[in-house]
Parts: structure tokens; C-alpha cells; sequence
């Protein structure tokens, strides 16, 4: 009579179940998240300097941007720099802006300072769900170690189930 390993089977139910009440979680405070943005009050970054003379385009360093508008000076004659001279184009999943430069003039290839709007992240309905939804994602990092034990689990619970051992400590050897 054999007597079976343990069947691993619910560890891997259980393994998936998590998965996705995880990944559901997640998604519900990232949508939290995002619904509260644009009600959230502007902080206003004045004067930051950005660098679009080698490269054309710039990042600023706040992020949530939360206008395609900026005021802008060039740092090389303190001039205004006019709206049509520069575009800014927001990320829409990481809030991160960009600026660049619309125009070929050489007098506006120098660095410019710029003062635009943010939204303010630090409010706690934005910040709290944010928080919760980044330590929810460090779970997907161990997700495929626990699936990839889970399997090997399961293989290892197969190979058992299909050579157990035999049950009755006593044997006899015919000769």
C-alpha cells in the first residue's frame, strides 16, 4: 500500500487567488489615485531652470504637471520667451513634463527659467492610496519566485504521489 506525499494543488489555488486579489487591489488605488489628482490644489515651481540648448527638450523636476502653460525667461538676455516658442507635453502615467523648444531661432538656444504649476501630491487623498498602491507592487517583484516555488512544489508533489512509499516499516527478503 503506498502512502502519498502531501498534495501541493491549493498552494498553487492559493498562489493565484492572491495574484489577483493583489492585482485588483492595486488597480482600485490606482484609480483612487488618479480620480483625485485634478482635484487636488496647484503648487506653483518658480523660476526652474531648464536646459533645452543641447538637446532641444527639457524635464522638469516636479512632477504631476498640472498645465500645458508656462511662463518662461531666457537666461541669456532675461527676455520673455512667447508661448509659441516652446511646447509642453505632460506623461499621463507618470505626470512627468517636458518642454521644448518650437523654434530654430539661435537666440532662444540657451538655458530658460521656467515657472510652472503642480499638482500638490503631498495631500494625504492622493498620497495615502499612491503609498498603498507602490507597496502593493512590491509584491509583483516576489510574485514570480513564489510561483516559480509553487511549481516546482507541485512537480516535486507529483513525483512523490507517483513513487510514495511503501507503508509498514517491516520488509522481508526471500531468499
Amino acid at each position: 500500500m503506498k502512502k502519498n506525499a502531501v498534495d501541493l494543488t491549493d498552494l498553487a489555488i492559493g498562489i493565484i487567488v492572491l495574484g489577483l486579489v493583489v492585482t485588483i487591489g492595486a488597480t482600485i488605488l490606482l484609480n483612487v489615485r488618479d480620480n483625485t489628482l485634478t482635484g487636488l490644489p496647484v503648487v506653483t515651481t518658480a523660476n526652474e531652470s531648464v536646459d533645452i540648448s543641447s538637446t532641444g527638450t527639457d524635464t522638469f523636476t516636479n512632477t504631476w504637471v498640472s498645465s500645458t502653460s508656462a511662463t518662461c525667461i531666457n537666461t541669456s538676455n532675461s527676455a520673455a520667451v512667447g508661448s509659441g516658442n516652446y511646447t509642453i507635453t505632460v506623461d499621463a502615467s507618470t505626470g512627468t513634463g517636458t518642454i521644448t523648444n518650437a523654434t530654430t531661432d539661435a537666440a532662444y538656444n540657451h538655458p530658460w527659467n521656467c515657472t510652472y504649476t503642480t499638482y500638490d501630491t503631498t495631500q494625504a487623498d492622493w498620497a495615502l492610496p499612491n503609498n498603498a498602491a507602490t507597496g502593493i507592487a512590491e509584491y509583483g517583484n516576489w510574485f514570480d519566485i513564489i510561483v516559480i516555488v509553487g511549481i516546482a512544489g507541485l512537480i516535486l508533489s507529483f513525483i512523490f504521489m507517483a513513487f510514495g512509499r511503501r507503508d509498514g516499516g517491516e520488509g522481508s527478503v526471500a531468499y
